[in-house]
């Protein structure tokens, strides 16, 4: 019976694009310029250096006066890459204070330069917003959205007024400040063990009140920007997703009723056994390398990347944040893969997961896709190895029992998110955010194996990256139905993943459509998953 949860393949935690619906600025037509395949730099050669933000406000400034002395499109656009340039290089230094902070979150200098980036990413992405709806209004705009730059329709979304205004910008920043009290805790309860009564006392109750100010600071962003609540908010702001947080829960809903009592039923699987199996670090990247070279093409040119510049991290260590992720260095145009290993066979499946990750932003040069969209190419190389890799510890049935937790645990974990955002005023408290995840935790059964209610502190998402968790389980029908395919004819799955890697869709049912893939959302869809997960678990 299992003791606890595995970490599934976690998410960038460096930077979400803040752009509703678009690409960043017109990076398509930015990379037709750029050469194939930019001079290889090696993790290790990259440099850190902390920002000034009131340069990159100077380098804004140098756009919006260009904008006002009536400038010829050509000299503006000189000005804007000028910004872009800062921009790119602020962000890169960010995404490396996430992942050198990440391996030693008790080391104090670079949780202070995390900390910075973390905290005045509000006032970047502000500057950015209102240069690009300054852009928008000028008479230059027609010109502006040429094929010679940001392309046709990019400021349709930068009509109006920008709502970065200093109130808005004020309570991203609170928002991140509070962010920065949840890894400040982490790196204090580093030596604790999770599931303690010691690290629930000391540290969780404490993680507990950040999340419920957190809560409400989110809850006032939501207000400010014109929406009745935070999770419709944060589905258009941030993900600008095509489908609704209505049409999420009902599809949360359908999967706690058809698959709870299968995932009851395989709890004490013999399968699990496998989990006890140890796993060392070589024996990690041998299950990788084996899959991308049986994979060939671009997977095993992104492969080679990772190798050569040394772009991953799987080592142990008991300092590291406990998460998995994959970061874009914007400026370097190479991904990085960072991941805190459970010391067990699951570590070959959660390096494989960012590996899918590291893959779309090789062969898509860092486009911002959307993240439902990010996390078919993850989950889909999980399946997809297992046809792949003659792995000596078969890892298909714990795969598949590791399908339907993702369906029923990650459900679960949204539903609660999508509920505890509807508590109000009075309503708002530990109290209750507890009594809500310990009512959803039963409803999902997840109080088969031990629940405890206090126990949501560990899960990052939560206070890191709200309203994310759902992309997890819709990408994952996605991501089963290229195994699906692979299973029915050998190279069916892997071609549709390999061709669909350097997308630019960023909505997620508009590429499970182009791709020629069945929405999840199709009535009597989770009756499927249900029939091909039991055929496999027996």
């Amino acid at each position: 019976m299992r003791k606890g949860i595995w970490k599934l393949g976690a998410l960038c935690l460096a930077v979400l694009f803040l752009l509703t619906g678009c690409l960043p600025w017109g990076w398509e037509k930015f990379l037709e310029n750029q050469p194939t395949r930019p001079p290889v730099v090696a993790f290790g050669d990259m440099e850190y250096t902390r920002q000034d933000v009131d340069a990159l406000a100077a380098s804004q400034q140098e756009v919006l006066d260009s904008l006002a002395d009536g400038d010829d499109a050509e000299t503006l656009m000189e000005k804007v890459f000028a910004f872009y340039e800062e921009y790119n290089r602020y962000y890169t230094c960010y995404a490396l204070a996430n992942i050198y902070y990440s391996k030693d979150i008790t080391d104090s200098y670079w949780e202070g330069e995390y900390s910075y980036c973390l905290e005045t990413s509000a006032r970047v992405d502000a500057l950015l917003d209102q240069m690009l709806y300054d852009l928008a209004a000028s008479n230059l705009v027609k010109e502006l959205e040429s094929e010679d730059y940001f392309g046709q329709g990019f400021f349709d979304d930068y009509q109006g007024k920008s709502i970065w205004d200093e109130t808005f910008t004020a309570l991203v920043e609170e928002e991140a400040m509070l962010q920065s009290k949840y890894y400040a805790l982490s790196g204090q309860a580093s030596e604790e063990d999770p599931y303690s009564e010691a690290f629930l006392q000391n540290y969780g109750v404490k993680m507990a009140d950040v999340f419920v100010e957190l809560v409400r600071v989110r809850q006032e962003m939501a207000a400010y920007a014109g929406y009745s609540d935070y999770q419709s908010f944060a589905y258009d702001f941030y993900f600008g997703r095509d489908y609704t947080p209505g049409q999420a829960m009902g599809y949360l809903e359908d999967i706690r009723e058809e698959l709870v009592s299968l995932y009851q039923g395989v709890d004490y699987s013999p399968v699990w056994n496998l989990m006890n199996e140890s796993c060392t670090e070589s024996q990690t990247y041998a299950y990788v390398r084996k899959c991308a070279k049986a994979m060939g093409g671009k997977i095993a040119e992104a492969f080679a990347l990772m190798d050569a510049a040394e772009l991953y991290d799987i080592s142990e260590s008991t300092k590291k944040y406990d998460a998995s992720f994959e970061t874009y260095l914007t400026e370097y145009n190479e991904p990085y893969i960072f991941v805190n290993p459970q010391g067990n066979v699951y570590d070959k499946l959660t390096f494989t997961h960012e590996f899918g990750h590291f893959c779309n932003d090789y062969a898509s040069f860092g486009t911002s896709v959307g993240v439902d969209v990010a996390e078919i190419f993850s989950q889909g190389m999980e399946y997809l190895s297992l046809c792949y890799v003659d792995d000596k510890q078969d890892l298909t049935m714990l795969k598949m029992i590791d399908c339907l937790n993702i369906y029923v645990e990650q459900a679960a974990y949204a539903s609660f998110e999508h509920q505890v955002y509807d508590l109000e005023g009075w309503e708002l408290t530990r109290e209750n955010v507890y009594a809500l995840y310990d009512s959803v935790g039963q409803a999902y059964g997840l109080d088969t194996w031990g629940w405890n209610s206090r126990t949501f502190v560990l899960i990052p998402h939560f206070f890191i990256s709200p309203m994310y968790v759902v992309s997890y389980v819709v990408s994952n029908d996605a991501a089963l139905q290229l195994y699906q395919l692979e299973v029915e004819s050998k190279g069916a799955g892997l071609k549709k993943l390999e061709s669909n890697l350097d997308t630019m869709e960023t909505q997620f049912l508009g590429f499970v459509d182009a791709a020629g893939l069945e929405s999840p959302f199709k009535q009597g869809r989770i009756q499927k998953v249900r029939k091909t997960l039991e055929d496999v678990l027996g």
